[in-house]
């Protein structure tokens, strides 16, 4: 009897047994085959395996200690994962900027990427780890394209100083520490929530080589980079492409060629051909289309301050598309659109030297490190003191939508910046413009430049007689003088109208005369599609031109941007009320115009009131 009520038992619980696993085991299945570890399930005194590369190609593992889970700490809903990290060198480095996106694993499944970092001077290397699942969740579409517009906009030609004040606000803007680790100290916290505000993104690792001192004081400035032998350089090469793992570094280039500039990370996650990386922004730009390359850590720099791994950008290996605030991600495959820089440098102190560049496409971001590029040039091989004269001439090309010619001379202090701003100003109009899509594909610049003053003051003008004629042709002498004191006469024939009504004004000067006469007086509106923008960057003045403009008193009318001297009251009526017509008055016109190149810089300007006659 007992026998038979011990077997009815048995049986019982071997039927709860089974029932209970048929009944559990499709959640708990779930749970355990899952790729990632639910952030629910993170409990404090959890250990954890990090993965990294600290040198070479080699992915090395280091513990990780679950400290805690901070709920929203960077935004609602937005939770980090707090621990101590431990092994290889990470006991003398602390955090190290360049391993953000390190992926953290507990049993075999994926938690997240070491991403942050915590307050000054640590003694021990504690960071925040971005879960795996609010990376995938805020990259969500890899494949959107960001819209025109931002506040970043420059007017080009712009000033050094302009530039870098917009990559310093970019910088800022971006949630990043670009350059390194850092934040404010923490004072006997009494909970967790108390490390809150001196977590920071431990940020990318700059890669930045081939750049001239004075150009790199302005970028590290700009970026917030250490200072001196701190920061991360590049050189060598890296291993041959191949597809990357998680752990292995990862770079973003913005800037590839004779001049590299980029961050490098870590790869936390690859999912088929989508790979992400960080953990948090690099520059948080949303959609972008930068290089992803591999990288090639050589070592780490131990520092009180920053820890970094120095590292390298190597090949291609697809598209950066997402920078978004928990995370970066891209598609492996063919390399995005980018802008081919080709610089030839001419001087009479060494031979000619040609420098090939790759420069992002971005409509912010082009235009800025395009002239990065070209100024870095120019201050590689050029003095950074006394006067230069700087000629450019070459071509911007934007595909199937036009080319704008380059052909300008600078001459004095400043003449480098001023020739890169320059050449690179249709690259900044057309990333900008309001009428389609125009990043530029191609730039090819030729500069040369000479250690003296080229350029020459306008002093006299004179026609070669005291009483033009309606219709005729006279030639204009525009006698120029050189900073030395020597002269140089210029003759111009000037035809003049067969019809005005009062005096002309001959107005012989350079291009900022010009330009402020047209901005004051012709007022020749803005341009109204992509083609007469276009016509307009082609019509640039220039520095190296004498201009000669015949101005009338009378009134004219701006159409389209165009202005036309003297309409019959009827013609302007009809356009007046003609909405789809742009146009305004204006108090003076232009009845003839010319101009002479010449071979150094122009300066200065003159004018003759002139009375026709038909005598």
């Amino acid at each position: 009897m007992l026998r038979i009520a011990m077997k009815l038992l048995t049986g019982l619980a071997s039927s709860l047994t089974v029932a209970t696993v048929l009944f559990a085991s499709p959640l708990a299945a779930d749970r355990q085959t899952q790729p990632f570890f639910p952030v629910d399930d993170i409990r404090p005194g959890m250990t954890a395996v990090g993965r990294t590369v600290f040198g070479g190609d080699q992915i090395e593992e280091f513990q990780v200690h679950i400290l805690g889970v901070l709920r929203n700490i960077a935004a609602p809903q937005r939770d980090l994962i707090l621990a101590r990290l431990e092994g290889g060198p990470l006991a003398h480095t602390g955090v190290i900027a360049g391993m953000s996106g390190s992926p953290v694993y507990i049993n075999g499944r994926l938690v997240g990427a070491v991403s942050y970092s915590l307050g000054s001077f640590p003694k021990e290397p504690i960071a925040g780890i971005t879960p795996i699942g609010e990376m995938i969740g805020a990259v969500g579409s890899l494949g959107s394209a960001r819209g025109p517009g931002g506040d970043m906009s420059l007017t080009w030609p712009a000033t050094p100083a302009a530039v870098f004040g917009a990559l310093e606000r970019i910088a800022m803007v971006s949630g990043s520490r670009i350059g390194g680790l850092g934040g404010v100290s923490v004072q006997g916290p009494a909970s967790l929530l108390d490390f809150a505000p001196a977590l920071r993104p431990i940020g990318a690792a700059m890669v930045m080589s081939g750049v001239d001192p004075s150009v790199d004081r302005e970028l590290r400035k700009a970026l917030n980079l250490p200072a001196g032998d701190q920061a991360p350089a590049s050189g060598g090469a890296s291993r041959a492409a191949s597809p990357l793992r998680p752990g292995d570094p990862i770079g973003m280039a913005l800037i590839r060629g004779d001049l590299d500039m980029g961050a490098t990370g870590t790869v936390t996650h690859v999912d088929g051909s989508r790979v992400y990386a960080f953990g948090h922004p690099f520059l948080n730009l949303g959609p972008t289309t930068m290089v992803m390359t591999q990288a090639r850590v050589f070592t780490v720099l131990p520092s009180l301050d920053s820890s970094m791994k120095i590292a390298t950008l190597g090949p291609a290996v697809g598209t950066m598309t997402q920078d978004r605030a928990t995370a970066v991600a891209g598609i492996l495959g063919p390399e995005p659109p980018q802008v081919a820089l080709s610089v030839t440098l001419r001087s009479a102190r060494e031979a000619e030297r040609r420098l090939q560049f790759k420069v992002l496409h971005d409509q912010t971001l082009t235009p800025l490190f395009t002239y990065v590029a070209v100024l870095n040039a120019l201050a590689a091989y050029q003095r950074q003191t006394g006067p230069l004269s700087v000629g450019v001439s070459g071509e911007v090309s934007f595909g199937d939508a036009g080319r704008v010619a380059i052909d300008d001379m600078f001459s004095g202090e400043g003449a480098a910046a001023q020739a890169a701003a320059a050449a690179i100003a249709p690259v900044g109009i057309g990333a900008t413009n309001e009428f389609r899509p125009a990043l530029a594909d191609r730039v090819d610049l030729t500069i040369t430049v000479t250690e003296t003053q080229n350029a020459a003051t306008i002093e006299r003008v004179w026609l070669d007689t005291t009483r033009p004629k309606f219709g005729a042709t006279h030639q204009l002498n525009v006698l120029l003088r050189d900073y030395r004191g020597g002269t140089e006469t210029v003759t111009m024939p000037v035809a003049m109208p067969a019809h005005a009504t009062g005096p002309l004004t001959l107005v012989v000067g350079d291009a900022p005369t010009l330009q402020g006469l047209e901005d004051r007086d012709i007022k020749p509106g803005r341009a109204t599609s992509w083609s007469a923008l276009l016509t307009r960057m082609n019509a640039t003045r220039r520095n190296n031109r004498i201009y000669v403009r015949l101005v009338s008193a009378s009134p004219g009318t701006v159409v389209g941007g165009e202005a036309l001297p003297s309409l019959p009251a009827s013609v302007r009526t009809i356009l007046d009320e003609d909405k789809t017509v742009a146009t305004s008055p204006v108090s003076k016109t232009v009845v003839g115009a010319w101009e002479q190149r010449m071979n150094r810089a122009v300066r200065g300007s003159r004018e003759l009131t002139l009375t026709l006659t038909s005598k």
